[in-house]
C-alpha cells in the first residue's frame, strides 16, 4: 500500500504540489470574496480615469467598468481579479519549480518559503496589493526564458511573445502601479540573456550587436514614466475621483488616492527625506528583523543555485542579477512597507536563475549523504517554513507569525467559533 501511495505522488508530485498550495489560499480566498481584507489595497485599487488619466487609475477603470456590466459588488470584483491572478502565479511557479522537483528539499522550501509565495498569505497586509498582477508578468516571463534556454522554443518565438506580451504587459502594469519601473531592469536582463550569453558591459562587440536591436523595445516601457512627469493631477481632480469613489462604497479610504496627487519625481523627493527618520508605523523599530530576513533570503537562494545545484545549472552573465535587483533596494526609500520591497527582491533574485536550463537531475538526489545531518536540516527547514513570516511593515507585527498562526486561526474559526475575521476585517455586503 504504501509503495502504491509512493508511485503515485512521485508520479503526480508537480500536480499536487500545485494543489497542495491552492489548498492553502483558499481560505484567502473565501474570506476576501466575504471581507475587505486590506482597505488601503482595496481603496488604493479603485484610482480610476473618471476625472481624466491619473497614475495608478487602470486597475481601478477595469474594476468600475466591470461593474457596470455585470452589476456585481466592486469589493468581489476586486477579490475576484487577485484570486485568478494568484492562481496563475502558483500554477506559473510550479511549472518552472518542476526542473528541480527531484531535489525534494530545495523544491519544498522554495515552494513554501514565507517570503516568495506565501508572504501574502501570512500578512493580509499584503495580499490585494498591484504586485501581484506585475509578479505574474515576472514569473510568466522567466518561464519563456526557461523554455528558451531548455530549446523548447526558438529565438524567433520568444520575440515574437517578448514583442506581444511582455512589452505591452509592462506598460500595462506600469499604468496600473508605477512600481513596475523598478522592475524593468529585471526583464531587460532576461532579455539579454536570451540575445547574448556572454555579454560584456565595456565590449564594443557586445554593445553593436545587431541582436541589442531588439532591446530598444524596452524604450517603449519608459513612456508612461514621462506621462506621469508631463501630466501630473491637481488636487481638484483627485477630490473628484475620491468623491465618485465614495458614491460606489462610502468606506473607502480616501488617503491612498490622495498619494498620487503629488508629481512622480516630487512623490520620491519627499518621500525619501522622511524615509530617513523613526515613523509613525514602527517599521523602523523593526530594522535589523529586515536586514535579517533580507539577508537570509538572498543568501539562501544563492546557495541553493552556486552551491546545490551548480553542477545541475549553466548560469552566464551572472553579474547581471545585481543590475536587475539594484533599482528596488530605491523602494525602502521611498515607501514604508519594508517587507513588500523584501518579497520583490527575494522573487527577482530567485527567477534570475529560473530562467537557465537545468540539467536532468536523478530521482533519488541527496542533499546531505548524514541522516542525522538530514534529519537536521529537515527540522530546521520547516521550522523556518511555518514559524517565519515577513511583515509587510508595521510595529504591532513580528517575525514569529508564521504559517502556524493561519492553523490557529482556522482552528478556532471552525472548532471554537471565533469572531477574529468579523470583528478585524469589515464585512462585504
Amino acid at each position: 500500500m504504501f509503495h502504491i501511495l509512493k508511485n503515485y505522488i512521485d508520479r503526480n508530485f508537480n500536480l499536487l504540489s500545485f494543489i497542495a498550495v491552492v489548498f492553502c489560499f483558499v481560505p484567502l480566498f473565501y474570506f476576501s470574496t466575504n471581507y475587505v481584507l486590506n482597505g488601503w489595497a482595496y481603496s488604493d485599487a479603485l484610482i480610476n480615469y473618471s476625472e481624466g488619466f491619473i497614475r495608478r487609475g487602470l486597475l481601478g477603470e477595469i474594476i468600475f467598468n466591470i461593474h457596470k456590466v455585470t452589476n456585481l459588488d466592486i469589493q468581489k470584483i476586486h477579490a475576484y481579479i487577485f484570486i485568478v491572478f494568484t492562481i496563475i502565479n502558483i500554477f506559473l511557479y510550479v511549472l518552472i519549480l518542476k526542473n528541480i522537483s527531484n531535489i525534494r528539499f530545495v523544491y519544498i522550501f522554495l515552494l513554501f518559503n514565507p517570503l516568495l509565495l506565501f508572504f501574502p498569505l501570512n500578512d493580509t497586509g499584503g495580499y490585494l496589493r498591484k504586485e501581484i498582477i506585475i509578479l505574474t508578468l515576472m514569473i510568466f516571463h522567466c518561464y519563456l526564458c526557461n523554455k528558451y534556454h531548455s530549446e523548447k522554443i526558438s529565438l524567433s518565438k520568444y520575440f515574437l511573445i517578448f514583442k506581444t506580451l511582455i512589452i505591452p504587459g509592462i506598460i500595462i502594469n506600469t499604468l496600473i502601479h508605477d512600481i513596475q519601473l523598478f522592475l524593468i531592469p529585471f526583464h531587460f536582463i532576461l532579455t539579454l540573456n536570451v540575445i547574448n550569453k556572454d555579454f560584456k558591459i565595456l565590449s564594443y562587440k557586445n554593445t553593436f550587436n545587431k541582436k541589442n536591436i531588439i532591446l530598444l523595445f524596452y524604450i517603449f516601457t519608459t513612456i508612461p514614466f514621462f506621462i506621469f512627469i508631463l501630466y501630473p493631477v491637481s488636487p481638484e481632480k483627485i477630490n473628484l475621483i475620491i468623491k465618485n469613489v465614495l458614491l460606489a462604497d462610502p468606506q473607502v479610504f480616501s488617503a491612498p488616492i490622495k498619494h498620487v496627487s503629488n508629481p512622480f519625481l516630487g512623490a520620491v523627493k519627499n518621500n525619501t527625506t522622511f524615509m530617513f527618520t523613526k515613523d509613525e508605523l514602527g517599521t523602523y523599530d523593526h530594522l535589523f528583523e529586515y536586514l535579517f530576513l533580507l539577508v537570509f533570503s538572498v543568501g539562501t537562494i544563492y546557495l541553493i543555485f552556486n552551491k546545490i545545484l551548480n553542477k545541475h545549472i549553466l548560469i552566464f552573465n551572472h553579474s547581471l542579477v545585481y543590475l536587475s535587483i539594484i533599482p528596488l533596494f530605491l523602494l525602502f526609500l521611498i515607501g514604508r512597507d519594508w517587507g513588500r520591497w523584501i518579497h520583490l527582491i527575494s522573487w527577482a533574485y530567485l527567477l534570475f536563475y529560473l530562467q537557465f536550463n537545468f540539467s536532468k537531475i536523478e530521482k533519488k538526489y541527496q542533499l546531505i549523504k548524514n541522516k542525522f545531518l538530514n534529519i537536521i536540516l529537515v527540522l530546521i527547514c520547516f521550522s523556518f517554513l511555518i514559524v517565519i513570516s515577513l511583515p509587510h511593515c508595521c510595529k504591532q507585527q513580528t517575525i514569529f507569525e508564521g504559517f502556524y498562526k493561519n492553523i490557529l486561526l482556522s482552528y478556532n474559526l471552525l472548532i471554537n467559533n471565533s469572531k477574529h475575521i468579523n470583528d478585524t476585517f469589515r464585512e462585504i455586503n
